[in-house]
């Protein structure tokens, strides 16, 4: 549970103050630096007489405000508001906020489309970071989508049909600018794909490679159908004429029958000795190679010859080179949830529940003390930023009132805080409580939950979130779970179901009995929680891994209680830690990896450090990596070499 502390709440209460002060200037005119500065009030904390005190947001020297008052301005950017430099009639510089470039346009939910966003976000979703708890009444846990605030800004310009800037890591880091097309997301990565401005190219950047948060310039564009569709067809191996390759694998008949289900149009015959020939066709000889190399030791390939040639070069390169000492590399470690977001999800629980939120229902939600929740409340309902100015407190409400059940004793009541815009001047819409990333958020957890569920909410829910934004999104994966529906329903019918499993690092099914109980997405592979009454013990399961489904019955017993809240991102928390450094065109393949952290090195490479429970796996993702990928921790500084050595003895 999270604790009251003075400085934070301070500063909470002062960006908060701050974030509706500059939205509200949007209305009655920008305002300047030295207006906030004289003007801005918030109450002390911690509370030193008998009541709280108010007292200016901005202190001390005139430095010292400049520098707070930047990097206030900075962290409400971070969130994707829009704050305007504007010249103001008296000739000086006044800012201002305009809501539409945070908040997406209004929204309302039917009950039944609603009870599926609460579904579709138990699903997939941000977690903690994300919508979950403004829709769950039980705080998240770990989300399968990649979390970014970058996406408001980006669904914004895809809205307005504006060009964007920003700075993007790839070989090396540099500003961009393009023009937004649409979003893919492309086996649970997220894509911009968009056309690089004044020129005809159409590319992909990925969101976890934004290195600034992009400027929705004041350029607009009308995206053409020819480019539109190309956009559409592009893919992370995507090239303007792609070079079809048919290649041929041998393996045994468990691995291939796996193969089959997961590719989409390949082809088994079994041959002779028992081995099964699969043929499959891949877009690009880079493709191609990619799943050769993901196949490891468990394929054998049989043709065609150049592929063959490719391979063996890029077994030779599996991590080779130099690496500093983990002792000369320092990691940052990740961000803390930003009090200004938190307090935008409790204030955007309360705008969209119709009857309001009691104090314990919030607490519930967000992992808070109830204490904790009353503060931030109360504070939001008393908010007074310039109570001293002429336009009155009336002119600026954060629109939410508190209900007692016991006035007398408030200090100690289960209030209920509820939106009432009552106040607001004629013809003026309600305030939206989605930003333009919540919606993109719940556009894809929706599209993910089609694929379990069949539910007209769902549909209308994402026509509707369409309608609102008119952005492009798409999600695709070109992995096959031909038995999730299967899976789906042993966890809604409380099923015990038997299984031929491979895992990742196998090549041979074994059984498994085991008792579906959560079903969650990552990557763009959805997993199963699941009691394994073979191994006594609760695990997790990759669905696309389940070679069959032999038997179901119903689960009668009673089983422990499993202690892992975060399992979707166990694997992250657990085993060695290992530091690889890589080339920047590798980050693609370790950016998914959970919990890992970054460093860039002097020499324009980067570090990865993230921790490993299986030595084998590793050995595969550095044959994944190949040239550009080497170990720098010295336990690991081998990993790879024998299986690239027993690959290439087949060849």
């Amino acid at each position: 549970m999270s604790s009251i502390r003075g400085g934070v709440e301070q500063s909470r209460e002062r960006l908060i103050a701050l974030v509706l002060l500059l939205q509200r200037a949007w209305q009655y005119g920008a305002l300047s630096q030295d207006e906030i500065v004289r003007e801005l009030k918030i109450d002390e904390f911690p509370v030193s007489a008998k009541g709280p005190k108010k007292i200016p947001a901005y202190e001390g020297n005139e430095g010292a405000v400049r520098q707070k008052f930047e990097r206030d301005k900075a962290r409400i950017r971070e969130l994707g508001f829009e704050i305007e430099t504007v010249a103001r009639e008296d000739g000086g510089v006044g800012y201002r906020i305009d809501p539409s470039s945070g908040y997406a346009p209004l929204l309302y939910f039917t009950p039944d489309e609603e009870r599926v966003v609460r579904l579709a976000l138990r699903f997939c979703g941000f977690g903690a970071s994300g919508a979950f708890s403004v829709f769950n009444e039980v705080p998240a846990s770990d989300g399968g989508l990649e979390s970014s605030m970058y996406y408001t800004p980006v669904m914004r310009a895809l809205n307005l049909h504006r060009a964007l800037a920003f700075d993007y890591q790839s070989g090396a880091n540099k500003p961009r600018l393009v023009e937004p097309l649409l979003i893919d997301v492309f086996n649970g990565v997220s894509y911009l794909i968009a056309r690089v401005k004044d020129g005809d190219e159409i590319k992909g950047y990925r969101f976890s490679r934004m290195t600034s948060m992009p400027v929705v310039l004041p350029d607009t564009f009308a995206p053409s159908g020819e480019a539109v569709d190309v956009a559409k067809a592009w893919r992370p191996e995507f090239s303007r004429s792609p070079t079809p390759i048919d290649v041929v694998v041998t393996t045994n008949e468990n691995y291939a029958d796996l193969l089959v289900r997961q590719y989409s149009g390949a082809l088994a015959a079994t041959k002779k000795d028992g081995k099964v020939e699969v043929g499959f066709s891949f877009e690009s000889p880079r493709a191609a190679l990619r799943f050769v190399v993901e196949g490891a030791d468990r394929i054998r390939l049989q043709s065609p010859k150049s592929l063959k040639s490719d391979l063996a070069d890029w077994l030779k390169g599996v991590n080779r080179g130099k690496a500093p000492s983990p002792e000369e590399m320092t990691f940052v470690g990740p961000s803390t949830n930003d009090v200004l977001g938190q307090t935008l999800q409790l204030l955007h629980a309360v705008y969209v529940s119709e009857d309001g939120l009691r104090i314990s229902e919030l607490a519930r939600r967000f992992a808070l003390d109830p204490e904790h929740v009353r503060f931030i409340m109360d504070r939001l309902v008393a908010l007074e930023p310039m109570a001293g100015s002429t336009d009155g407190t009336e002119s600026f409400p954060a629109h939410v009132l508190k209900e007692c059940d016991d006035w007398d004793n408030e200090a100690n009541d289960d209030s209920t805080y509820r939106a009432d815009f009552s106040d607001l001047p004629e013809g003026a819409e309600e305030h939206s409580a989605f930003m333009w990333r919540d919606l993109f958020e719940l556009n894809i957890a929706l599209r993910e939950a089609s694929r379990v569920y069949s539910d007209p909410a769902i549909l209308s829910a994402i026509e509707k979130i369409e309608d609102a934004t008119s952005t492009y999104v798409q999600v695709e994966m070109t992995t096959n779970e031909t038995l999730l529906k299967n899976v789906s329903e042993a966890v809604e019918e409380h099923q015990q179901i038997k299984i031929l499993y491979t895992s990742a690092t196998g090549d041979v099914a074994t059984t498994r009995s085991i008792e579906p109980r959560e079903i969650k997405v990552l990557n763009g592979h959805t997993y199963v929680r699941a009691y394994c009454t073979t191994r006594q013990s609760w695990r997790t399961f990759r669905v696309d891994r389940i070679n069959a489904i032999v038997a179901k019955s119903a689960a009668t017993e009673s089983r422990p209680i499993d202690t892992v809240v975060n399992w979707l991102t166990q694997v992250g928390e657990a085993g060695d830690e290992v530091i690889v450094v890589i080339e920047a065109w590798l980050r693609w393949l370790f950016e998914p990896l959970p919990n890992a952290q970054w460093l860039t090195l002097n020499d324009g490479r980067h570090a990865v450090k993230f921790r490993v429970s299986n030595e084998t796996f590793l050995d595969q993702l550095m044959l994944r990596a190949g040239e550009g990928a080497v170990v720098a921790s010295p336990k690991f500084a081998k990993a790879g070499h024998e299986l690239a050595k027993r690959i290439a003895a087949q060849l």
